[in-house]
């Protein structure tokens, strides 16, 4: 009778054993996803991992509980902002926004208040929220529910497993975690180059590891290698591979992601898929030129006040802020001129209003200074400008009399000299 008692008592573990695998597995598998409305992306996030210490609490016994938390949401939203007369589209990731988490369990009791944390989670972007416990006085299996509220969002309840005195451990799976050392800002059209970090963070090892860069033609692709094979990571192992990623030069300024899916084995051969992102943050770079010089009124004459005009272009991909222009010329007037802001493939004047000057050629230097999202600008240019003399009507005048009158001369002279000549 003992022997058959202990034999049910055994079989009723390994079900419990079976359960809390399947359970655990499912959650780290199977996270809750955000679905669509209307082909609207809705902000999720998911428990990437937990963890609970000490591993097996003693009856009454204080401890915590840790749970990480990561976005999940795919796609990017698009928005439209009006000023004046233009309206401009911006696109941007669906970034979720936490309003609360919060510790339910009847069994356990919860020494600090419910988590603080409220606010944005971004790409790449783990927030550790942890709990201080007490275990009850009874020893077993509990499933405390970790409640997170996710604002216009998919909310989720995730279960941590909490063992208190018992003989039974959660199933040991790997995790795997994805690091990148990317520039933080990055340009349109550039090849950048970085490292990403594949870490095996579970309690067991990951075999056939295949790690591919999937990018998001054609805002961000892999060049050269997008995919690689690790054997194997055991548990705390990690492997740091090169990687190249090509921008593309039309990608308009904002956040972006280069997906990355990460598949391995499990010791019993089970195949798990995860993903990761790259985060990018896009900025744009202006750059200025001079497209033409120009006056008013196109011909200046000798002390007439003129308008002196310099067009400034932008051939960038991001927008010149405070532009502004300055000159040294020679001449009374104005010499600074502000222009403000100039979008890519744009140009705009910068206008001085000049007092007449003295003929002659002015040689001048302008600078054109401006600011970025990556910092302020400058260059410089020599040029120069001419001032004419009188347009010489008055002397071309004289000449004609003058002329007028020698030809008259002439003739009144050789008509003389014909009459002279018929008289003798």
């Amino acid at each position: 009778m003992k022997v058959k008692s202990y034999q049910m008592n055994y079989s009723q573990i390994l079900q419990i054993y079976a359960l809390l695998a399947i359970i655990t597995l499912s959650l780290a598998v199977f996270p809750a996803c955000a679905s669509e409305n209307n082909g609207a992306q809705i902000p999720s996030v998911v428990v990437s991992d937990y963890k609970v210490t000490p591993a097996v609490l003693t009856a009454g016994e204080k401890g915590t509980v840790t749970v990480t938390l990561k976005s999940i949401t795919p796609g990017t939203k698009t928005s439209s902002i009006t000023s004046g007369g233009d309206t401009a589209s911006m696109t941007s990731p669906v970034i979720p926004y936490i309003d609360s988490v919060t510790f339910k369990s009847k069994d356990i009791q919860l020494l600090s208040a419910d988590s603080k944390f409220e606010g944005n989670i971004g790409p790449d972007q783990p927030i550790p929220i942890t709990f201080y416990i007490r275990a009850p006085q009874k020893n077993g299996l509990y499933f405390p529910e970790i409640w997170i509220r996710v604002r216009d969002g998919q909310s989720l309840k995730f279960p941590v497993p909490v063992n208190v005195g018992t003989q039974l451990s959660v199933l040991r799976t790997p995790t795997l975690s994805l690091e990148n050392t990317f520039p933080s800002m990055v340009k349109p059209g550039t090849k950048i180059e970085g490292n990403i970090t594949i870490r095996n963070e579970g309690s067991s090892q990951a075999d056939n590891i295949q790690v591919t860069v999937n990018g998001s033609p054609p805002s961000v692709i892999a060049s050269g290698i997008s995919s690689f094979q690790i054997e194997n990571l055991v548990a705390g192992e990690s492997v740091n591979r090169e990687l190249s990623l090509l921008v593309d030069k039309n990608i308009p300024a904002g956040l972006i992601e280069a997906p990355v899916r990460m598949k391995y084995a499990l010791l019993d051969g089970t195949s798990i898929e995860q993903y990761g992102s790259i985060g990018l943050d896009v900025r744009g770079e202006a750059e200025l030129g001079i497209t033409a010089v120009e006056t008013t009124p196109t011909r200046i004459t000798r002390g007439e006040a003129f308008d002196l005009m310099i067009r400034v272009q932008n051939t960038g991909t991001g927008d010149a802020k405070s532009v502004a222009a300055k000159i040294d010329l020679p001449i009374s007037g104005t010499k600074e001129a502000f222009v403000g802001k100039i979008k890519p493939g744009n140009d705009a004047p910068a206008t001085f209003i000049l007092e007449g000057a003295n003929p002659g050629e002015y040689n001048y230097t302008v600078t054109i200074s401006w600011t970025d999202d990556w910092g302020e600008h400058s260059f410089t240019r020599d040029l120069s400008q001419t001032v004419p003399g009188s347009d010489g009507s008055g002397t071309i005048i004289v000449i004609v009399v003058v002329l007028i009158i020698a030809g008259a001369g002439a003739f009144w002279y050789w008509r003389r000299k014909a009459e002279s000549d018929e008289m003798v």
